[in-house]
């Protein structure tokens, strides 16, 4: 359905930077004009799959700050735009849900944002006749080909609005989600259960008791909202059968081997129970080497498999003693800073595994 215009920030005028690395949770730097800038990061997800250095950024200033000058509205994700503030997602929500451009709440009416109910706050009160739905909306900038998945980080508290909206019951007044994916291209929706596993468990139980509704969008060049939003499919069957407790897992490690060798490196494995276990004996091992581990749960190809699709982002690789003579793939610099790296992660994280393409 054709809405209104929208547009990712209210006023202003946003400047073309690029992103050169991200500081703290909250500030990146970047480039502007030949000039390294401060800018805002209005997001406190990962988003390992956009910030990558020299990503294109649209930059707004931010006159009225005292301590940043800009603030980082959008990145360019594969020639498209993700909106990276999650301040305006409630405004994007209120535009689409007053636009009718979520099929699934055409008949309902804002009655009161930011509402109370016990000790909850959630984003909307809707009605229609006497019955009343408590809304939380969830952006999610987490995407890849049919794919999208919420949350990119662990979120207690997006786990604990699933179980306080359940509790609402199902007389005249219960609870929904939106989650509003970026991704335009995306036909189906899934929590992250790689990355957070609980708010997974949660999303399933809570089944029947809160409606999740998933829908995707786009932007133009110029930031404005794209006419189609579409309705998001959820395949609770892949859900069901994941065993998030199975799966493969990469290990990146820093300084890992002689001095000779490139400073990062990872080794991939699998197993077919016991992931976390084996996860956490990994990072005790290993020690500080351990930057990460990241699991693809409920991934039933073999290790091999990873590791010849990462083959090609690597600098490097050899046969290590200490992983069982398995391959250990060589890096220059951090893998989560390869385009390549993540791209291929993706692929088994949001579309091999739950989807078997």
């Amino acid at each position: 359905m054709a809405v209104d215009r929208f547009r990712a920030f209210p006023r202003g005028k946003a400047l073309r930077g690029t992103f050169r690395r991200r500081l703290n949770r909250f500030v990146v730097e970047a480039e502007l004009e030949g000039k390294t800038v401060l800018a805002h990061l209005p997001n406190p997800g990962r988003l390992w799959e956009i910030l990558f250095p020299g990503t294109e950024l649209a930059l707004l200033p931010t006159p009225h700050s005292q301590k940043l000058a800009y603030k980082a509205a959008a990145a360019r994700r594969n020639g498209r735009w993700v909106c990276l503030d999650t301040i305006r997602t409630n405004a994007l929500a209120r535009h689409l849900l007053e636009n009718g451009a979520v099929q699934a709440l055409r008949d309902w009416q804002i009655l009161g944002s930011e509402v109370q109910s016990g000790t909850s706050r959630f984003d909307f009160l809707l009605g229609c006749g006497p019955k009343r739905l408590f809304l939380e909306v969830k952006s999610c900038t987490l995407f890849q080909g049919p794919m999208a998945m919420f949350p990119d980080a662990v979120t207690e508290r997006g786990r604990r609005h699933l179980l306080e909206l359940a509790a609402l019951g199902g007389g005249p007044s219960r609870g929904a989600v939106l989650v509003i994916s970026q991704g335009p291209e995306a036909r189906y929706f899934l929590p992250d259960y790689h990355t957070d596993p609980a708010f997974a468990r949660a999303f399933l139980e809570t089944r029947g008791k809160v409606e999740v509704l998933a829908v995707s969008a786009g932007w133009n060049e110029d930031l404005f909202l794209e006419e189609a939003v579409r309705p998001l499919e959820i395949p609770w069957e892949i859900l069901e059968e994941t065993d998030f407790d199975s799966g493969a897992w990469l290990l990146i490690l820093e300084g890992e081997g002689s001095p000779h060798h490139l400073p990062f490196s990872v080794a991939a494995g699998f197993e077919k129970s016991g992931l976390d276990r084996k996860m956490k004996a990994l990072a005790r091992e290993w020690g500080a080497s351990a930057v990460k581990v990241l699991p693809i749960r409920g991934f039933r190809g073999k290790a091999g498999l990873l590791e010849e699709s990462l083959a090609s982002s690597a600098d490097g690789f050899e046969r290590n003693g200490d992983f069982g003579g398995r391959t250990l793939l060589r890096y220059s610099r951090h893998p989560l800073s390869i385009p390549a790296f993540v791209e291929t992660l993706l692929e088994f994280r949001l579309v091999l595994q739950p989807l078997g393409r």
